[in-house]
């Protein structure tokens, strides 16, 4: 299996004042699991310029796919673009193919006066260079996924145009990464049992101890479900050891009196308020 390592980078004051709550990362991670992906790390910062700088600066010696959402809108702390394209010594240009896109879509010129029209090409002046490529995904859409060095992928922040656009880029993160379809699965399994973290704790090092001399990506854990009275026990690891998890999943079931539950059972108890 392909090793990608890869990290997300929330971007917005307006998720660490708590204004809105964040659900890009978790998409995110879901779609790097459904890939194969090993997301690594994910990181909320604020419309800070050197914050954003440094931040990516110290990802990109890291990790091999980088996504960043939010601050790339028309107002005076959407500075996203301007500061990825520093990071990586370049300048950001009017791009004259999204600001097409924009006028055969939205007719900015027919219904916006001088200053807000130049705000809203704000949000077609793209990090410029050799290294940079933008995907246009959708027809109806003009905005486009702006890459640089086939590493950094710089989305919007609004939740459901996020979505959209992480899933069309499918297709091309698999061609980028060669992420063969035999090749890009991790197979979860989860137990429930009534037994506490603390009746738990002791047999699940063990059980982690034997599974990592198998490989070092099964990862076990146990997730806690207050005023349930059930916790679940989380068994992960490479399609290439599905049998082996299985059999980590039996004796789970066995030592800890539980019984299998599905994915779609442990994430509706899991997202309760």
């Amino acid at each position: 299996m392909n090793k990608i390592s890869a990290a997300c980078v929330i971007i917005g004051d307006e998720v660490l004042n708590g204004k809105i709550n964040d659900t890009n990362s978790r998409y995110f991670a879901k779609f790097c699991f459904r890939l194969g992906i090993k997301l690594q790390e994910i990181i909320t910062i604020g419309d800070d310029e050197q914050q954003i700088i440094t931040t990516l600066r110290h990802l990109k010696d890291k990790y091999r796919f980088i996504i960043t959402t939010g601050g790339i809108g028309s107002t005076h702390d959407d500075i996203t673009y301007e500061c990825i394209a520093k990071s990586f010594n370049l300048r950001c240009l009017l791009n004259e193919q999204c600001k097409l896109r924009m006028q055969e879509k939205s007719n900015p010129e027919g219904r916006l006066a001088p200053q807000a029209l130049s705000d809203y090409y704000k949000m077609a002046t793209l990090p410029a260079g050799p290294t940079v490529q933008n995907y246009y995904l959708y027809d109806d859409l003009w905005v486009p996924i702006c890459s640089i060095n086939k590493q950094v992928f710089i989305f919007p922040g609004i939740p459901q145009l996020f979505e959209r656009l992480l899933n069309g880029l499918t297709p091309i993160v698999k061609s980028l990464y060669n992420l063969g379809e035999k090749d890009i699965e991790y197979v979860r399994y989860f137990v429930k049992t009534r037994m506490t973290e603390s009746q738990l704790s002791h047999n699940l090092k063990l059980l982690q101890e034997d599974a990592s001399k198998v490989s070092s990506e099964i990862k076990i854990g146990s997730y806690p479900h207050f005023g349930k009275g059930f916790n679940t026990i989380s068994i992960l690891g490479e399609n290439k050891d599905a049998q082996y998890l299985v059999e980590l999943m039996n004796r789970a079931i066995k030592e800890f009196d539980g019984q299998q539950i599905s994915t779609e059972e442990e994430d509706e108890v899991s997202n309760l308020r």
